[in-house]
């Protein structure tokens, strides 16, 4: 039995034989198609939107009817109207699935001489992102905020001790070694002139 609860709640009469599922498979759209009866599980893939076709029985004592309370085709499109463009969850009681689809319209026709709808829809799945404004000027857009949970530091339970490093200064490593040069050679102009005598 497949549902759709909304704003309204609305069950298809019918049980459809099987279902399609839209979906992307290493970046290629796929199609799955699920018999109702078998009870497939829906593979790994990342589902799109799911398809069907439907059938509406304008005869109200078909016993193809798995709802009671029916009243018909009319009444029940009239229902599907009032949830069009709305978010809803769709249940399939047969594959245990329950998503979040958004309903839209569904095409179809009356035949038969009973005025039977034959339709069918598609239901894509609603993925609830977050949007990004922009204005004329500057960008409106500001870094996901990090939050760091602080943990006491590990015990050093090796016996080592670290090594402490030679200079911790900001300077670049070009910097550093110039001033090394010189302090050398100020220490060698000392040596000398202490030989000298001056």
């Amino acid at each position: 039995m497949i549902r759709l609860q909304g704003q309204y709640r609305l069950t298809f009469p019918v049980t459809p034989g099987e279902i399609e599922i839209k979906g992307y498979g290493n970046d290629i759209e796929s199609t799955t198609s699920i018999t109702l009866i078998t009870g497939n599980r829906i593979s790994g893939r990342r589902p799109k939107s799911i398809s069907f076709e439907f059938f509406l029985p304008g005869d109200f004592d078909s016993p193809l009817i798995e709802v009671q309370g029916y009243q018909g085709p009319r009444p029940w499109l009239a229902g599907l109207d009032r949830l069009t463009g709305s978010e809803a969850l769709l249940t399939i009681d047969e594959l245990d699935l329950a998503w979040n689809v958004i309903i839209g319209s569904c095409d179809g026709r009356f035949r038969g001489k009973n005025v039977d709808w034959h339709g069918s829809i598609e239901l894509p799945l609603f993925v609830k992102e977050e949007y990004v404004s922009w204005s004329n000027q500057t960008q409106v857009l500001s870094p996901a905020s990090v939050i760091a949970m602080p943990k006491a530091a590990r015990p050093n339970t090796s016996g080592k001790k670290a090594k402490k490093s030679s200079s911790n200064s900001l300077v670049s490593p070009a910097f550093q070694t110039i001033q090394q040069q010189r302090e050398r050679i100020d220490r060698k102009l000392a040596s000398v002139n202490r030989a000298i005598g001056t």
